[in-house]
């Protein structure tokens, strides 16, 4: 006898059903329960694993509606995809705005959806298994000593947070997308993507060995202390990246640090007209270069840790790129996240990478953190997590 999965369950909140097409592509994986766009949900969210939310798209939307149905989704046990009209403005407060819930445009295509849609649901044992241990750490606070800390810690993460690229640049061909998983409430990972000028773009991904706020306050030292270009009079010079990060080293062994903490980084400069990527790095796990036609190639130029001795050099390295190719820089705690237990010494993280090369970068991060969110659930402790994606479209 034939024996059927169950299906998840997904509640698709809008004026109207979701389109036929994507809900025939829906129809394979979930039940679909279609609900108006009136009033409260909550009676119904609990009875989802994911919620799409579509909202009206004949001007009649109102952005305190949205947001009263996301404080619904923050109180229930469902995850919620929203499809953001398209006259809503790029600096709207939902962009801002941390909750159990991925923000699209409402002209995403069906696959894509699809795909957010499922890394939407793996994030659903992540969450709970978070709960769970909330729940637990209350049940033994009886002084009101643990929201004290719980608030502090969560306005050291804002703060974190505030110091990464609220937006990534778009510089001809180039395109960017970023993974950022804290282990804890604040992270030891930091990166940065900026403009050098109108051709130059700058990306790096930083790891300071070591977990919590210590480790935290260190990235804001390396954000505040990367010299990524000299201003000469009234002209200016970009600092190659081996430069870049022999100062930056200079910088951390000059503060004889008391903890002896140190970093590793990766560091690229591309020229979105020549599409030359410079690139050096310290102590860090290699970045991957992704083709089409080629198995992924590693970018790992020589150079050691970084803030253990002053006056050391690195590695310059230099790649020819063409439209279709892909660079990924991660923190180590991807690399471990997505390793192939069964075999530790493959490079896990290079065939996940390449699996997903098709996708467009920020689907492909999406993928990435339902996977890596995936694995995190299962393990018993995990570090933190970055992972920046460099595109060159075309």
């Amino acid at each position: 006898m034939l024996v059927t999965a169950e299906k998840a369950s997904l509640l698709w909140i809008s004026p109207d059903g979701p389109p036929p097409g994507l809900g025939e592509l829906l129809g394979r994986q979930w039940e679909v329960t279609p609900r108006r766009w009136t009033g409260s949900i909550a009676q119904w969210l609990d009875e989802a694993e994911v919620a799409v939310i579509s909202p009206p798209g004949d001007g009649s939307f109102d952005l305190r509606d949205l947001s009263r149905l996301l404080d619904e989704v923050d109180r229930s046990q469902a995850v919620a995809v929203v499809l953001l009209p398209p006259h809503l403005p790029a600096d709207n407060l939902l962009v801002r705005r941390r909750g159990r819930f991925v923000l699209v445009p409402a002209d995403v295509s069906a696959d894509g959806l699809a795909a957010r849609i499922d890394a939407a649901a793996a994030l659903q044992p992540v969450i709970r298994h978070l709960q769970a241990d909330l729940e637990s750490l209350r049940s033994f606070n009886g002084t009101g000593e643990l929201e004290d800390l719980d608030e502090e810690l969560r306005l050291a993460a804002r703060l974190q947070r505030d110091f990464l690229p609220q937006r990534l640049p778009e510089v001809g061909p180039i395109r960017f997308a970023a993974l950022f998983r804290p282990a804890t409430w604040v992270s030891g990972d930091i990166y940065d993507v900026f403009r050098l000028d109108e051709n130059h773009v700058g990306f790096y991904v930083a790891d300071v060995v070591g977990h919590g706020l210590p480790a935290a306050l260190l990235t804001i030292f390396l954000k505040k202390s990367l010299q990524t270009k000299r201003i000469l009079g009234h002209s200016y010079e970009i600092v190659s990246p081996p430069i870049t990060l022999a100062l930056l080293n200079d910088d951390i062994c000059q503060q004889g640090l008391t903890s002896c903490q140190f970093c590793t980084a990766w560091y690229g400069i591309v020229d979105a007209r020549t599409l030359r990527l410079r690139c050096a790095r310290g102590g860090h796990p290699p970045a991957l270069l992704l083709s089409r036609d080629q198995p992924p190639r590693q970018l790992a130029p020589n150079g050691p840790l970084l803030g253990v001795f002053p006056g050391e050099t690195f590695q310059p390295m230099e790649v020819a790129l063409r439209p279709g190719q892909r660079v990924v820089v991660y923190s180590d705690g991807a690399e471990e996240a997505l390793r192939d237990f069964g075999a530790p010494e493959r490079c896990a993280i290079g065939e996940v990478c390449e699996e997903l090369l098709e996708l467009p970068p920020e689907e492909m991060a999406l993928q990435l953190t339902a996977r890596i969110d995936q694995r995190r659930a299962e393990a018993a402790r995990c570090d933190d997590i970055t992972v920046v994606v460099m595109d060159v479209q075309g």
